[in-house]
């Protein structure tokens, strides 16, 4: 995968920092195996309970395995460019795992702290953008999300950190927004990137759990679940911030 860092705008003209994640071809294969091998074991049901199909559960695996590299990736990079990996080391629960998947993921990655012996838990939240047209606008309309509850999980351990990425373009199975009078928001199909190998994502920042608990909001603008969320994401941190907070 390529990483760039962009910077974007605040509404109120600050910078905010993101990184464009243009991934591979081989990305996009080895999150389709892992997508291949969880599927079977993946709640059917959304968050908020809606029954989806197995297409749809396919892809949205998918979508979370390239962020949880696109995290993984940044974090690492980070590591080395600040020439701390003798202290730290950042890990993914799935390359680790020895249950051919059966279990729910306890975390998404993992940052190991070897001066204070400690492991601090990461999760990885990936979302799909299709109702803007200006992707430099999502730091400002979108939030970032924590642990949630719903009518098939009603409590989630808060995880330590809380990444957010943004995938801007619209999967098949959500029809095209429209509003009337106004032309309709032209965004890439996410299954014929990944297909196309175009798939392009944006690290847009993310929040402690501290942050979340104090200022955070419930939100149930997603999946019909209730989320502990920033909004917007300008008001989170953004991908550098995250970065020194992590590993300082």
């Amino acid at each position: 995968m390529q990483i760039t860092p962009r910077q974007w705008s605040d509404n109120q003209g600050n910078a905010h920092s993101v990184f464009e994640v243009k991934f591979e071809a081989s990305d996009i294969t080895k999150a389709r195996a892992i997508a291949h091998s969880k599927i079977a074991y993946v709640n059917v049901h959304n968050p908020g309970g809606i029954r989806r199909t197995l297409d749809v559960i396919n892809n949205r695996i998918i979508a979370g395995k390239l962020a949880d590299f696109a995290v993984l990736q940044a974090i690492r990079d980070s590591i080395r460019l600040r020439k701390i990996e003798d202290r730290f080391h950042v890990s993914e629960y799935d390359a680790g795992r020895s249950d051919g998947f059966q279990q729910p993921d306890p975390y998404d990655l993992a940052l190991a702290d070897s001066t204070k012996a400690s492991v601090q838990t990461i999760e990885v939240r990936s979302s799909f953008c299709y109702r803007i047209g200006r992707a430099q606008n999502i730091v400002n309309r979108l939030s970032i999300y924590g642990w949630y509850t719903s009518f098939n999980k009603i409590i989630e351990p808060p995880k330590d950190w809380y990444w957010q990425v943004i995938f801007h373009s619209r999967p098949k199975d959500i029809p095209e927004p429209s509003v009337e009078g106004r032309p309709p928001i032209v965004v890439p199909i996410f299954e014929e990137t990944l297909t196309n190998n175009s798939t392009v994502g944006f690290i847009v920042g993310g929040s402690t759990r501290e942050f979340l608990e104090k200022q955070g909001i419930a939100r149930n603008d997603q999946d019909n679940a209730i989320y502990q969320s920033i909004f917007p994401i300008s008001t989170g941190f953004d991908a550098e911030e995250m970065l020194v907070k992590m590993t300082s």
